[in-house]
């Protein structure tokens, strides 16, 4: 796990749970966004362990321990910011939903510097991860889950 967090910010994405029909927008969209740290060594957090296959392809370290991790209700078409440890953040703007997916811009910045700047399809109550890189302590690799739901 080397690099710096520009070269190693990588976008896995990829739908969990799926929904049988997609019910109409709601005002408002239900976002999650986990920080994970991910080590080399010690435990993993019970919580993680259904994705540990997927955040080990992510990064390839062997534990990982939540960091921080917020749920927010977001109005669509409009940006929600979220501070992750670090001085990283993530900005989150809504679009629409579509058969059974939601459409978002994603931007998650290193404080002025942009990791990630795209449009996700994210399937509705699905996650997808964002690989930030190596967290500045040296402890490791940082991870961003999100997941939303309408």
């Amino acid at each position: 796990m080397s690099g710096s967090p520009a070269a190693t910010a990588a976008v896995l994405a990829a739908g969990l749970l799926l929904c049988a029909a997609t019910p109409r927008p709601a005002a408002a969209l239900e976002v999650q966004v986990t920080t994970v740290l991910a080590t080399e060594q010690g435990q993993s957090d019970p919580l993680l362990v259904s994705l540990a296959p997927r955040l080990r392809r992510l990064v390839g370290a062997h534990a990982y321990q939540v960091v921080n991790q917020e749920r927010r209700r977001c109005t669509w078409h409009a940006q929600e910011s979220f501070a992750l440890p670090d001085g990283v953040s993530l900005h989150l703007v809504p679009r629409s939903l579509s058969d059974d997916a939601v459409i978002m811009q994603v931007r998650l910045l290193d404080g002025r510097r942009r990791l990630v700047n795209t449009n996700v399809r994210l399937r509705n109550r699905g996650t997808m991860m964002f690989g930030v890189g190596r967290d500045p302590r040296g402890d490791g690799s940082l991870i961003v889950l999100l997941k939303a739901e309408d």
